[in-house]
């Protein structure tokens, strides 16, 4: 299973990466928008968005990819730890 992280904070990627080898997913963090995003999100299994942490114009592009592939999306206004885990456990269980 593959999730993406959009916003969060640069020096926690790895951290977010961790995380989720620990619960059995693979990661991919999106701290700042890239070219071809719609496309790279398109192959996700589902979308953790950080919304204190991200541009309005990135979570659009997102919630758009999310509807046209029928990904399921968690958002948390905190990008620490704590809400990471929170929000992987809603697709762990799944």
């Amino acid at each position: 299973m593959t999730i993406a992280v959009l916003g969060g904070l640069d020096r926690l990627k790895r951290a977010y990466e961790k995380k989720g080898k620990e619960m059995g997913v693979d990661i991919r963090v999106f701290s700042q928008r890239s070219p071809n995003m719609a496309q790279r999100l398109s192959q996700v299994n589902g979308m953790v968005i950080f919304t204190g942490t991200v541009a309005h114009r990135m979570v659009n592009e997102a919630l758009k990819a999310a509807k046209q592939n029928s990904i399921p999306v968690e958002r948390s206004h905190s990008s620490g730890m704590t809400s990471f885990s929170n929000s992987l456990q809603g697709f762990v269980g799944m």
